[in-house]
């Protein structure tokens, strides 16, 4: 595993500033190793670039979804107690729910509602299906996907509102899910990662339902123009995920510019953050999305939040759902999500 990164204080455009308290809510003392990922990133990126990945925008979001690059570099989907579908109602229709349990024991175990990434246009349960096992086989929680609205075809709000929805009806029936209810986190990827970031800061306002923890997974926190980041610049050709494709899933996604500096589309905008669930934020050191992670969880610390903040040194955006080819990584981050979901404060 690498060495979490810290990174300097400053304004984050939202406007929040560094807190003047004096107590430091980011954990930078738990983890002293540290391993690179670059050998593991140029061994996947190979692969993915002979199974024809150019990070260019596809013509149609239908021929991006029946890409198959990712799936060459995801290895056989571990073995896990349990996997059931079901659904939860929404706003547009039922959402479509995978559950994983990770021991066929009835007593209720701690659950963890997970928003897959994709840009807000691909993937769903089955593309993460893999990693979720791990997931719950490594936390000891019950893992329930969910399968929002995707876009085009539903832009935003509907994936926050299938988000919301969702998560609201695993906290309300968690004993038919074999859920704790007082023991609920949040947690994504990418796209979905900026969903969970969403959700927590929609149940703290809303007042329900109750978030032990949140996790994000190299967050997409802002949306474009207000997504000018060094690291969006740095790495805009890319490795995997380029400029091209990143504006092009927010013109899927948000194609009304007005909604592009709604904080639901851009949880970094939001102008509070206190009384969040503490979070874990993974970023990526080739990510373009690395940056607008990196300052989501400094702005989180400043607000009384506390904050694990991990980078992954010489990782491009999606590598550790790569198990075929580096598996070490997938592993070490599971055990970074269990460590925090045990401790969460």
């Amino acid at each position: 595993m690498s060495r979490p990164t810290t990174v300097p204080d400053s304004t984050d455009p939202a406007g929040h500033t560094a807190s003047t308290d004096s107590t430091d809510h980011t954990d930078s003392t738990d983890h002293t190793d540290s391993a690179d990922y670059t050998e593991d990133t140029r061994a996947v990126l190979a692969v993915l670039a002979a199974h024809g990945h150019s990070g260019l925008p596809p013509a149609t979001a239908a021929r991006a979804r029946a890409g198959t690059a990712l799936a060459a570099v995801i290895g056989p989907p571990p073995p896990v107690a349990e996997v059931t579908a079901t659904t939860a109602p929404g706003p547009g229709g039922p959402i479509p729910l995978t559950v994983y349990r990770p021991v066929a024991d009835p007593r209720p175990r701690p659950g963890l509602v997970y928003f897959h990434g994709g840009g807000f246009v691909l993937d769903g349960a089955r593309s993460h299906d893999g990693f979720l096992r791990a997931l719950a086989e490594g936390t000891g929680h019950v893992v329930v996907a969910v399968d929002y609205r995707l876009a085009p075809e539903h832009p935003f709000p509907a994936a926050v509102d299938d988000a919301e929805a969702a998560t609201r009806h695993v906290t309300s029936y968690a004993g038919e899910f074999g859920i704790d209810p007082d023991r609920i986190s949040v947690a994504g990827d990418s796209a979905g990662a900026n969903l969970a970031a969403v959700v927590a800061q929609s149940a703290r306002t809303a007042g329900e339902p109750s978030l032990a923890a949140q996790v994000l997974i190299v967050p997409q926190t802002l949306q474009p123009p207000r997504a000018d980041t060094g690291s969006r610049r740095r790495f805009g050709h890319g490795p995997y995920l380029t400029a091209e494709l990143l504006a092009w899933f927010a013109d899927q996604y948000v194609p009304r510019a007005a909604d592009r500096t709604d904080p639901r589309a851009a949880p970094a905008l939001a102008p509070d953050l206190t009384g969040l669930p503490p979070a874990l934020v993974v970023t990526a050191g080739l990510d373009p999305l690395r940056d607008e992670g990196e300052q989501y969880a400094r702005s989180l610390a400043a607000a009384g939040i506390p904050v694990r903040q991990w980078r992954l040194e010489g990782a491009f955006h999606l590598l550790w759902l790569a198990t075929k080819t580096a598996p070490a990584v997938q592993a070490d981050l599971v055990a970074r999500i269990a460590a925090h979901l045990d401790h969460p404060r």
